[in-house]
């Protein structure tokens, strides 16, 4: 016996309900002789008859009784089916991809989510590690539906919106003689926690202090190697650079470790740490300030789905 499509299925259960085949025929929109046919062409294949069409109004036959109890079975089934499918859809819809440098992934996000999933306990968060360059075609072929970064070189396709302006402060080993010279403008662990650096009266360090240390910076094509690098010429040295690294958080652990002088968030102490034995410096140049974006491509720009975490996110959600 060949396979007995649903909508048949349908037409027929029908007829079974309306004892009628014009009745039924009217129910379902379609013509009576073409809904004969199909009971016909069905009743075929199975190798008898569903209705005893001599009688009135129409009887169900023995066997017709027998096959109408496979056919609600069979309905029930693709009913939950098509449930089940809808279910998955809106949990898909309701899903939201995010690309974002290590520090983020790690540090910031989880917290983030957990509070905004306490509004929104239908949303689903994937978190994607990336650097700029990656985020950049992750976003193009929507492989994430949004990222955040602090690199303003993004291209004209990809939409920004300011989240959050973060400060970039220098981190000193502890171990360092330039500590002891600089003893009344340095920040501890413990000040850096406590969000001083935002403080009005934090003290500034001019850079040109650090001139004959040596730096660990982040590699070229990175916002921080070039601001970081701006920072030292306009206080008019070279910094000498012992290391080049990949994540901003390799270099602030080697810093930690006594490897050389870095520059880093403000933020990391507070999510990080490290041991006592390490001082931190607020610089007297504009350029220490930068904002943090959130990243989309122009389709994700008008996605509903993506709008309340987006919104939670620009109002205030992110906090650095």
């Amino acid at each position: 016996m060949r396979p007995i499509e649903f909508k048949d299925i349908d037409y027929i259960m029908a007829v079974e309900r309306e004892r009628s085949f014009s009745r039924a025929a009217e129910k379902e929109f379609i013509s009576q002789p073409s809904l004969s046919r199909i009971v016909k062409k069905v009743e075929n294949e199975l190798g008898f008859s569903l209705f005893d069409r001599g009688s009135f109004p129409l009887h169900v036959t023995k066997e017709g009784e027998e096959v109408f109890q496979y056919f609600r079975q069979l309905l029930a089934v693709q009913s939950e089916l098509e449930n089940y499918c809808e279910k998955l859809q809106r949990e898909k819809n309701c899903e939201v991809t995010i690309g974002a440098p290590s520090y983020f992934c790690t540090y910031v996000l989880p917290s983030v989510i957990d509070n905004f999933s306490r509004e929104y306990p239908e949303y689903r968060f994937r978190i994607i590690e990336t650097n700029d360059n990656e985020l950049r075609e992750f976003l193009r072929s929507g492989v994430v539906d949004m990222g955040i970064s602090a690199n303003p070189d993004m291209p004209s396709d990809i939409h920004t919106a300011d989240l959050a302006e973060e400060t970039i402060i220098l981190a000193v080993p502890g171990s360092f003689p330039i500590n002891e010279k600089l003893k009344g403008v340095r920040l501890s662990v413990e000040q850096m926690k406590a969000g001083f650096y935002k403080d009005p009266g934090c003290p500034k360090t001019d850079m040109a202090e650090f001139r004959k240390e040596k730096f660990l910076f982040l590699k070229k094509g990175n916002d921080m190697y070039d601001r970081g690098m701006k920072i030292c010429r306009d206080a008019g040295f070279v910094p000498e650079v012992v290391m080049y690294l990949d994540q901003l958080l390799s270099a602030y652990f080697l810093a930690a470790a006594g490897q050389g002088v870095t520059f880093t968030r403000a933020s990391i102490p507070h999510y990080v740490g490290t041991s006592d034995d390490m001082y931190f410096y607020k610089i007297n140049h504009p350029d220490v300030r930068r904002p943090v974006r959130l990243l989309m491509n122009h389709m994700g720009e008008a996605d509903e789905r993506l709008e309340a975490f987006s919104r939670y996110l620009r109002e205030g959600g992110l906090s650095l």
